[in-house]
């Protein structure tokens, strides 16, 4: 097992003790959670898309949205995203589409929703507990519902005013709705979660971000997902930003007769409300 050990490791006092980084060594921890600081909120949306039209013909809409409150030692996050897409189809496979495909119209080829909501308490300037509950849909992949329960641990490692870097342990419960046609077609899936999120802002206006997420099925060690999601932004005024992304998900044990990877690969335009 890849995670398992990794957690023990991490949770024991005796590893929290001996890092010299520990949140609390400048001062007592209790000190800290003594301080408030003025609460604070977040709100940006994006969008992208594409058309095509003429010898092809096929669109994609793609948006998301995220949000946070942060006040005293507790922090309250959510966010939300959609990826639709319709193309018509070359059934015939002769590398055309000809007068009866167009006819026959647009046949959808994809559809994801997915959100989150998460509770972090903060035991220190750098350490939190965290709850999260989250779903998505995805029938692209076998999937009519996917929802899970998170709980963990969060801890920042790095944080200047141009760099971040922030590690997470955690155990993640699944109850996984394939479509029809899929045998047995509810499955219960309870894994070990690690996490890795790092962002750096080159100047005032380009950053670059990438999170990594390792999930492993308890049960069945074989049973490997791995998430990861890629940006580079650039502020194009005090609100727009162009975000340039990358998502890829592997899962080693994917629902039967469907494929083991999804990329996706987006230009959108982001709004930062608040």
């Amino acid at each position: 097992m890849i995670l398992l050990p990794l957690i023990a490791a991490l949770a024991s006092p005796a590893a929290l003790a001996e890092d010299p980084e520990f949140a609390g060594a400048e001062k007592p921890a209790a000190e800290k959670l003594e301080e408030t600081e003025k609460p604070e909120t977040t709100l940006s949306a994006e969008f992208g898309g594409t058309w095509v039209g003429g010898n092809s013909a096929y669109y994609t809409l793609n948006g998301a949205a995220k949000g946070s409150h942060q006040w005293n030692h507790n922090k309250l996050a959510a966010d939300a995203s959609i990826n639709l897409g319709k193309a018509v189809p070359d059934t015939d496979g002769d590398g055309r589409i000809n007068a009866a495909e167009r006819d026959a119209g647009f046949v959808e080829n994809a559809r994801r929703y997915e959100g989150n909501l998460r509770y972090d308490r903060f035991l220190s300037e750098r350490d939190s507990l965290y709850v999260l509950v989250g779903a998505y849909v995805d029938p692209f992949s076998g999937y009519d519902l996917r929802s899970h329960e998170q709980l963990g641990y969060s801890r920042i490692l790095v944080k200047t005013d141009a760099t971040d870097l922030t590690v997470e342990l955690g155990f993640d419960q699944a109850q996984e709705n394939y479509v029809e046609g899929i045998d047995p077609n509810v499955v219960q899936v309870s894994a070990a979660r690690a996490m890795a999120a790092f962002t750096h802002a080159f100047n005032e206006d380009v950053g670059f971000g990438d999170t990594v997420e390792v999930y492993e099925n308890v049960a069945d060690t074989a049973d490997l997902r791995v998430l990861n999601e890629l940006s580079i932004s650039s502020r194009l005024s005090g609100v727009f930003s162009l975000k340039l992304s990358h998502k890829l998900a592997y899962d080693h044990q994917p629902v039967p007769g469907y494929g083991t990877t999804d990329q996706t690969a987006m230009v959108t335009l982001v709004a930062s409300i608040l």
